[in-house]
């Protein structure tokens, strides 16, 4: 009698939650550049955090599938590459909006009189 090899190798669940965060972050991204009032107030600071998720999770994931040789890689690295990406792009436009927010209140004292 031949035993067939039932033992079959998974996606790893942080590289899904992983992609599905970038896929939610790249979303929201584009949400917040819709031309609908006030979205930005939401979407940009979500974007942040579910990059922020992508970035952890795919980068925990990467080592757990090197150490269970699972799959996913693919979706690990994607997650991380989004999530780094965004999380560059949160920390320039926060540098940015340090560096001007002198001169932004300059101007809002400049109309208030």
């Amino acid at each position: 009698m031949i035993k067939e090899n039932t033992e079959t190798t998974s996606t790893n669940r942080n590289a899904l939650i992983s992609i599905i965060a970038a896929i939610l972050t790249v979303l929201s991204f584009c949400t917040a550049v819709a031309p609908v009032p006030f979205t930005g107030y939401v979407c940009y600071p979500a974007a942040t955090i579910l990059g922020l998720v992508a970035l952890l999770t795919g980068l925990t994931s990467l080592g757990q599938i090197r150490d269970r040789k699972e799959h996913g890689r693919v979706y690990a690295l994607v997650g991380a590459g989004v999530g780094g990406l965004t999380m560059l792009a949160a920390l320039c436009a926060t540098s940015v909006g340090i560096l001007l927010f002198s001169r932004i209140l300059s101007l809002f004292h400049q109309y208030l009189k």
